[in-house]
């Protein structure tokens, strides 16, 4: 079977959840397609694609057709016209088309397709959204998307439910695939620590021990037991992380994400505690994120808030490991990958118990209303200050991780593509 799939959105230039998904679906889905052909489109003007992508052309079985118009272009062309279809931008024998994001796209009526809606926050939640953003996803019209694909594909059961209500469509079209989880989050990282205890604040690290002379951190440490230990020191330079122990939060800096009440949330622990914590929040900028750091900015607590930015795929691990706990306060989302990560990584997870985060992490997280400021603050305090709860979390966690394979999620990706063709 020949199966074209849309890998356009590897075009921006960015690493968020939606990349996450594809950059680790595919692999899987080429060495378990061994019998299929792969045939995948990408089109950019400004950015070539990562060495990572570009290796898969190393699989037998696996194509890549890059095109370099002006992204705008195309994508007026597509909703003005609904030219160019994509699988003839592949070839005249494609037999299935797979998207695995909602964007502009235009199939030829005799190619089935399969799409992959990650949510619909954009319908349910269009205030956390600016304008432009309202625009793209109403020229986008996911509706239509929906009602004349074959199949759909959700990563939550929450998402398909959502579909179901929001777009009225039927059980036996959706198929909730839960995503997976590299099996470099479930590596363990090391049981040396850097000289502070994480779950002990306000012991500082002794840094002039760790001073180098123009040389890298793994070139400061012999490549022995110590090696993770350089790892962890390694990341704190790279993103000029706090000396103390940190509370951790990684994913876009948007809105949707409830931020803000995160930092209040963290204003009213220090406030209350003697528990020295810092909070890094990390990841990329997304939109309408000013009213985020000015309350970074406003906080008592300023000083001990770090924002470093987009975090290298490398560096997640380690980054997990370093903190003493991770906290995902989001008020919607399709799945949530980065608290699965932290699971996988030994770490307590915080959540909201909304949506898909309560479906997906339940009994595996301490979950807190995103709307109580409060009960996010008691969270945070309980989880540092109850070692026995601490320790089920994080114990817990780590088994239930191991559940989650990107394996599972191509194979059943697999079993929907060819369903579709069939159709």
């Amino acid at each position: 079977m020949r199966i074209g799939i849309d890998i356009r959105s590897l075009s921006a230039g960015k690493h968020s959840g939606v990349e996450e998904y594809i950059c680790n679906l595919l692999p899987n889905l080429f060495r378990q397609g061994s019998d299929d052909q792969f045939i995948l489109l990408h089109n950019s003007w400004k950015f070539a694609l990562p060495e990572e992508v570009l290796d898969w052309e190393k699989f037998p079985n696996v194509r890549i057709i890059k095109y370099r118009w002006p992204s705008k272009l195309l994508n007026a062309s597509i909703w003005l016209f609904r030219r160019p279809c994509l699988d003839k931008l592949l070839g005249n024998d494609i037999d299935v088309m797979f998207l695995p994001n909602i964007t502009f796209f235009s199939v030829s009526k005799s190619i089935p397709y399969v799409v992959t809606f990650h949510d619909l926050s954009f319908e349910l939640f269009p205030h956390f959204f600016n304008l432009y953003r309202r625009i793209w996803h109403f020229l986008v019209n996911p509706p239509r998307k929906a009602r004349e694909s074959s199949r759909i594909i959700t990563v939550s059961n929450s998402t398909a439910q959502d579909i179901k209500e929001l777009y009225k469509t039927g059980d036996e079209k959706i198929a909730p695939i839960y995503l997976g989880i590299s099996p470099t989050f479930l590596e363990k990282q090391s049981e040396l620590r850097l000289p502070y205890d994480k779950f002990s604040a306000g012991k500082k690290i002794e840094a002039d021990k760790f001073e180098t002379q123009d040389q890298s951190a793994e070139e400061s440490f012999p490549l022995n037991s110590f090696h993770e230990t350089a790892k962890e020191w390694k990341v704190r330079k790279r993103y000029r992380l706090p000396e103390n122990p940190f509370l951790l939060f990684l994913g876009t800096i948007e809105p949707r994400k409830n931020l803000t009440s995160l930092i209040k949330a963290y204003n009213e622990f220090r406030s209350k505690s003697n528990l020295a914590y810092d909070l890094v929040i990390a990841g990329s900028r997304g939109w309408s994120d000013e009213k985020i750091f000015r309350a970074a900015e406003v906080s008592p607590f300023r000083k001990s808030i770090y924002f470093p930015g987009p975090i290298l795929n490398d560096d997640r691990p380690v980054l997990y490991s370093m903190s003493s706990l991770f906290i995902f306060p989001s008020f919607f989302e399709g799945f949530g990958l980065p608290p699965l990560e932290s699971l996988a990584s030994g770490v307590p997870v915080i959540c909201s118990s909304s949506t898909s985060l309560l479906e997906v992490f339940g009994s595996h997280a301490l979950t807190v209303n995103p709307h109580d400021i409060g009960e996010i603050a008691w969270a945070m305090e309980r989880v540092l200050t109850d070692s026995a709860l601490r320790e089920s979390l994080i114990s817990q966690g780590k088994k239930y991780a191991r559940e989650f394979s990107w394996e599972k999620t191509a194979a059943r990706t697999l079993e929907v593509l060819h369903e579709a063709a069939a159709s």
